[in-house]
């Protein structure tokens, strides 16, 4: 991993969760008309952490120290991080081990076979880039014919934010948005060594004012699993759940399956749907 750009991605993170909190909340007597900070002042995470200063500075700075895991475990205490965002910031203080980087493999028929299997269930499965590298009928016909796009289009992050009809067929496009971005933030931390992933942020930055506030938010989660509703051309909803599963320990590639929530839409089919 770039040791620099991981700093800075540390420094960054530091300063969001900081921001966040409320100097009251925390116990300090704040005259608001002459506090120009937002959140804890870095002397105030140093006080409640029970660190220096200047070291506190350091790390917020980017600058090249060494950091126990000791002083981590007090900063994610007094920052209120919850699980997800610890593990986020130990990747970041290089306090967690990295997957070795690998170069993917073609997917087995066997998988593909899997998919087809599912029938009427959407699924796809995803590299550790969040390619689509295969997919089943249903999954293609919901998604718009995913088979024909480019690689870029192929990206699931990338549709979300710069395919243009995307906030009209998921109805809850922000609650997606929001989990998908925080989920790759997370996926970040650990790749970062691997330049695709910056030209990918970029690339969106530039494309999307929506991922760039997201992004800039440095929210991470680590959650497989959520809901989404997708509009179909003649206004019907049909809600699912998707569950997100790692083939192999050996393997990046992970399986994406969409469960129908009701009922009513638990029976499709793929021949039947009519795309625009």
């Amino acid at each position: 991993m770039n040791d620099e750009r991981r700093r800075k991605q540390l420094a960054d993170f530091l300063r969001s969760r900081r921001s966040r909190l409320s100097p009251g909340e925390m116990g300090f007597q704040v005259e608001t008309s002459r506090r120009r900070t937002k959140g804890l002042r870095r002397e105030e995470v140093s006080s409640l952490s029970g660190i220096s200063l200047p070291w506190y500075t350091a790390l917020e700075q980017g600058r090249d120290i060494h950091v126990s895991e000791q002083v981590l475990e007090s900063l994610v205490r007094t920052l209120r991080l919850n699980s997800d965002e610890r593990n986020h910031l130990l990747v970041l203080a290089n306090h967690s081990p990295l997957p070795q980087s690998k170069a993917d493999d073609a997917v087995p028929p066997s998988l593909q076979k899997i998919l087809d299997r599912m029938g009427t269930y959407p699924a796809y499965i995803i590299d550790r880039r969040w390619n689509v590298i295969a997919l089943n009928q249903i999954s293609d016909t919901l998604c718009r014919d995913f088979s024909r796009d480019p690689e870029l289009g192929r990206n699931i992050l990338w549709r979300i934010f710069a395919v243009e009809d995307s906030k009209f067929r998921i109805v809850n496009w922000e609650n997606v948005a929001s989990t998908m971005v925080a989920h790759f933030r997370s996926r970040f931390a650990f790749y970062m060594n691997d330049s695709w992933y910056q030209e990918l942020v970029d690339k969106l930055c530039d494309r999307s004012e929506e991922f760039r506030t997201l992004w800039e938010r440095h929210d991470v989660s680590d959650t497989l699993e959520g809901e989404q509703i997708i509009r179909l051309p003649e206004t019907e909803l049909l809600t699912f759940r998707y569950h997100t599963f790692k083939i192999s320990e050996s393997s990046d590639f992970a399986m994406r399956v969409f469960t129908p929530v009701s009922e009513e839409n638990k029976v499709l089919d793929s021949e039947n749907i009519v795309v625009d």
